[in-house]
C-alpha cells in the first residue's frame, strides 16, 4: 500500500536519462556522471526499501524518446555498478530494481516530472515515498 505514493516526483529522465550513462549511452548527450565500467542491468532485484521493505522509491519513465539512468545505491551513485537504464516505457523493477534511490540528468539537459517543475543536471535523490512518472527528458 502506498498512502504517499502520490507523491509524484516524476523525475523527468530525459536530463537524467540524457545522462548518456558510461557504456548505456543516453539517446541524447554523450555527458557522463561518472566514468566507469559499463552498466549491467542484474538478474535480481537491487535495492532496499525502508519500512518493512514494502515501501519503495520508484521512477517511471514515460518519456517518449529517451532512456534514464537510476541507481539503486544513493550513497554510491557515482559508482557505475549501481547504475540501469531506464528504456521508455520502463520501471525500476523492469531492470532489476525493486527500490531506485536517484536518477542523473546530463548536462544541457532537463527532466520533468508529471506535475512538478523541470530539474537540471546533476543526480537526484528519490525517497522511498516518492513514485516519479518522468513525463519529458530534454537536452
Amino acid at each position: 500500500m502506498r498512502s504517499l505514493s502520490s507523491v509524484l516526483v516524476a523525475l523527468t529522465a530525459s536530463a537524467l536519462v540524457a545522462f548518456s550513462a558510461p557504456t548505456a549511452t543516453a539517446a541524447t548527450t554523450g555527458a557522463r556522471p561518472h566514468s566507469g565500467a559499463q552498466v549491467a542491468a542484474g538478474s535480481r532485484l537491487l535495492g532496499t526499501c525502508e519500512i518493512g521493505g514494502h515501501i519503495c522509491g520508484e521512477v517511471h519513465n514515460r518519456d517518449d524518446r529517451h532512456r534514464l539512468l537510476i541507481t539503486d545505491q544513493w550513497g554510491r551513485q557515482h559508482d557505475s555498478s549501481t547504475w540501469r537504464v531506464l528504456k521508455t516505457g520502463q520501471d525500476g523493477p523492469d531492470v532489476g530494481v525493486k527500490d531506485v534511490d536517484g536518477y542523473w540528468v546530463a548536462p544541457g539537459c532537463k527532466v520533468r516530472p508529471s506535475g512538478e517543475a523541470p530539474v537540471g543536471p546533476g543526480w537526484h535523490k528519490v525517497t522511498n515515498i516518492q513514485n516519479i512518472q518522468i513525463v519529458d527528458i530534454a537536452c
